[in-house]
């Protein structure tokens, strides 16, 4: 294990087993300068020195190989517990919102319908509107999920492309609910223009969720593969229904995947 992770490891045994620096030290015959600059990451020690350390912890060696093992295969770092519990609750909450988000989009659906079609807010507008809110909350918390999920794989794509599709939904979502109380542009032409935006930023997303199959395999490829293939059909324009049929798997499978990376996290706690 190299640095600053290995630092961080047995600063971690060291609380978990109650000693301070000065008591640990006195164990491995080293100085406290030293232990802090190891801990802090500043420098990497010798072999010799990252056993005798480890002996007076009670930790076997082979087991921080062998942890170094899993977080290569997984694609996650070390994370300390206490944040490690944080992220856990955030992915939790995000992969929940993606089942909520999944719900509130079918009243979505129903009520962009009637409006289209009949010009008329089935809900009322102030029922409409809440309908928007949620979905619009539950959407965005469940992209934040892939915000935190690209931090934690150092994937820097699906980063950007979880704030580039946020960034699209505020603004779609907000001249939506302005238009509720508003005369409104030609509905059509925005659904149009949401379909080509959502079209070419969701092909990017799932170009980044490709990118982590290597660390999440079956997982990623599915969730990966259905959101290009749902892009796609909104990119054309003319494929949207199909679109609109693939958008449930789709957003499961993305679930799924969350879910995945939650469960890894929560190994780390």
């Amino acid at each position: 294990m190299k640095q600053p992770k290995l630092g961080l490891k047995i600063s971690e045994l060291r609380k978990q087993k109650g000693f301070t620096q000065e008591e640990l030290v006195e164990l491995c015959n080293i100085n406290v300068r030293t232990l802090q600059r190891i801990e802090s990451g500043e420098v990497t020690p010798r072999s010799y020195t990252v056993k005798t350390i480890l002996s007076a912890l009670d930790y076997d060696l082979e087991n921080l190989n062998d942890n170094e093992s899993e977080l290569g295969a997984s694609g996650i770092g070390f994370i300390a517990p206490k944040e490690a519990k944080s992220i856990h609750f955030l992915l939790t909450l995000a992969w929940i919102s993606g089942l909520f988000f999944l719900i509130t989009a079918i009243f979505e659906g129903i009520a962009d319908y009637v409006r289209i079609e009949d010009d008329e807010f089935i809900y009322g507008q102030w029922g409409h509107l809440t309908v928007k809110i949620l979905v619009l909350v539950f959407n965005l918390l469940f992209l934040y999920g892939f915000l935190i999920t690209g931090k934690l794989l150092k994937n820097y794509l699906m980063k950007i492309a979880a704030v580039l599709m946020m960034a699209a939904l505020i603004a779609f979502y907000g001249y939506d609910i302005v238009s509720i109380f508003n005369d409104p542009l030609e509905i059509e032409a925005v659904f149009l223009a949401e379909a080509i935006i959502f079209g070419v930023l969701g092909m990017l997303f799932g170009i980044s969720i490709l990118k982590s199959g290597k660390k999440l395999r079956t997982q990623a490829f599915a969730a990966g593969g259905a959101e290009l293939l749902m892009s796609f059909c909104l990119l054309t324009v003319f494929l949207t229904p199909l679109a609109l049929f693939l958008f449930f798997p789709t957003v499961i499978l993305e679930m799924v995947l969350i879910f995945k990376i939650a469960a890894l996290v929560k190994e780390k706690k």
